[in-house]
C-alpha cells in the first residue's frame, strides 16, 4: 500500500485519476494492489503471484478499465465496480484460453446471464446508496420514508400526483433543493391540495419527487414511475 495514500483521500485520488492524472492513477493502483490480488485469487480459487500469473495481469488491466469507466458524477461504489469488471475480464480470459473443463471452478462458473444479473444488482445497489445520500440532505432515512407512506389509497394517489407535479416543475424543484423545504404555497395552488395535506405528506412527497426528478437513477426511477401511477409501496 502506498505510504502517502490512505482511505480518507482515496476518493480524491480516484477523482484525479478519472480526470486523467497519471500520477494519481499510479498511486491508486499501488494502494489497491492487495485488493486486486484478493479479488483475483477469490475468482481463481488459488494463490497468485505478481509477475508470475497472467490472471493478475488481467485483473490489473480490469482495474485500470474500472478507473476509466467510473463516472464520479453518478456516484456509486468504485470497489463494487472493480469487483465486477475484474470478474468479467477473468471469466472472459478463462473462456478464451481454455476449454470449459479447464476453467478453475468451472462447475460453478457464472454464465453471462448470471453476470448480467450481478451487474444489474450492483447498479441498483449503487443507486440505492446515492438515493440514501440524497435523502440525507433532507434529514430523511429509508425507515422514515416507509413509515410516512399514507395508509389510505386515495391519500396516496393525491400525494403521488403532488410529487409528479413537483418533480416536473424545475422552479419548484430548485426551491426544494436550495431550501430543503417544499414550496408549499405554489405547490398547493398548482396541485389543488390543502396545506394540511401537504404538511402531513411532506416526507412522502419529497422522497418520491426526488426519485422522479433524477436522471441518473434509472432502476429506482423506473420503480418510482410505476409507483407514482399505481403502486402501493415505497421502499
Amino acid at each position: 500500500m502506498s505510504p502517502d495514500l490512505n482511505q480518507d483521500n482515496v476518493t480524491c485520488w480516484l477523482n484525479l485519476a478519472v480526470s486523467g492524472d497519471s500520477q494519481a492513477r499510479e498511486k491508486l493502483i499501488e494502494h489497491y494492489r492487495p485488493f486486486i490480488l484478493n479479488e483475483a485469487q477469490r475468482i481463481c480459487r488459488r494463490s497468485l503471484l505478481w509477475g508470475h500469473d497472467d490472471e493478475l495481469s488481467i485483473a490489473l488491466i480490469a482495474f485500470n478499465e474500472s478507473i476509466d469507466a467510473y463516472n464520479k458524477s453518478r456516484g456509486g461504489s468504485f470497489n463494487l465496480l472493480c469487483r465486477l469488471v475484474i470478474k468479467r475480464r477473468l471469466i472472459d480470459y478463462f473462456r478464451q484460453a481454455s476449454s470449459v473443463n479447464d476453467i478453475p471452478g468451472s462447475d460453478v462458473l457464472p454464465s453471462k446471464a448470471i453476470f448480467d444479473e450481478d451487474w444489474e444488482r450492483s447498479e441498483r445497489e449503487a443507486e440505492i446508496e446515492k438515493y440514501k445520500h440524497a435523502l440525507s440532505k433532507y434529514n430523511l432515512t429509508f425507515e422514515q420514508v416507509t413509515k410516512a407512506q399514507p395508509k389510505h389509497k386515495q391519500t396516496r394517489e393525491r400525494l403521488r400526483r403532488v410529487a409528479r407535479i413537483l418533480a416536473d416543475d424545475r422552479e419548484l424543484m430548485d426551491y426544494l433543493r436550495k431550501s430543503g423545504n417544499l414550496p408549499k404555497r405554489k405547490l398547493c395552488e398548482k396541485a389543488q391540495v390543502s396545506g394540511r395535506m401537504l404538511d402531513r405528506g411532506r416526507i412522502y412527497v419529497i422522497a418520491l419527487a426526488l426519485l422522479l426528478s433524477e436522471d441518473n437513477l434509472p432502476h429506482l426511477q423506473g420503480y418510482a414511475l410505476e409507483l407514482a401511477s399505481e403502486g402501493d409501496r415505497l421502499r
